[in-house]
């Protein structure tokens, strides 16, 4: 298209450059959509992808602060809280199920290659994978031995140090998954 315009210009044709004009603005008009519609699409694909990193990293915090919870239930009526808290712990489960699903096999931009191919996992999911059962293995330890344990029964049981003290063994794991996550969709890390 632009070698005809410059053809035209050439050959001083002012009638050519009336209708070569309008093709190339066209051109320039369709080549910024394409543009905005690609870069759409990303930053939408990114959002995306940061929604289900977070919601999966919600999940698994509110696993975590089940250690808590059970710690915390009525002693009045130990039966409606067992109850109770199992539900919750079954739902908790449930997203965290989900999320490992789902984030086990998101396209991420990292990608490695293993002797069989390709390997779409990437770096978020092995982190959240690894994420999920450090958190199992330390915090439903302290849930199992919460239940195993009278439950709290005054104000000033509520603070648990001890329980917020083992979970900070999580924090490489937790590290890990945020670094990778920023890697993948950008931000920062608090």
């Amino acid at each position: 298209m632009l070698i005809a315009a410059a053809q035209v210009a050439a050959d001083g044709g002012g009638e050519g450059l009336k209708v070569v004009a309008p093709l190339i603005a066209s051109a320039i008009a369709l080549f910024g959509v394409v543009i905005t519609l690609f870069v759409n699409g990303w930053r939408t694909d990114r959002n995306r992808r940061r929604d289900l990193y977070s919601a999966g990293w919600a999940a698994v915090q509110a696993y975590k602060e089940m250690a808590f919870a059970i710690r915390r239930r009525s002693i009045e009526d130990l039966a409606g809280e067992r109850v109770r808290l199992s539900d919750a712990m079954g739902e908790i489960q449930k997203e965290i199920a989900y999320f490992e699903a789902m984030i086990g096999r998101e396209r991420v931009s990292d990608f490695r290659f293993t002797a069989t191919g390709r390997d779409l996992r990437g770096a978020v999911a092995d982190a959240y994978l690894k994420l999920v059962a450090e958190t199992r293995k330390i915090a439903g330890g302290i849930i199992k031995r919460s239940w195993d344990e009278e439950p709290i029964n005054k104000d000033s049981e509520m603070h648990a140090p001890n329980i917020a003290d083992e979970l900070q063994a999580l924090k490489p794991v937790e590290a890990a998954f945020l670094d990778a996550v920023n890697r993948d969709v950008g931000g920062r890390r608090p």
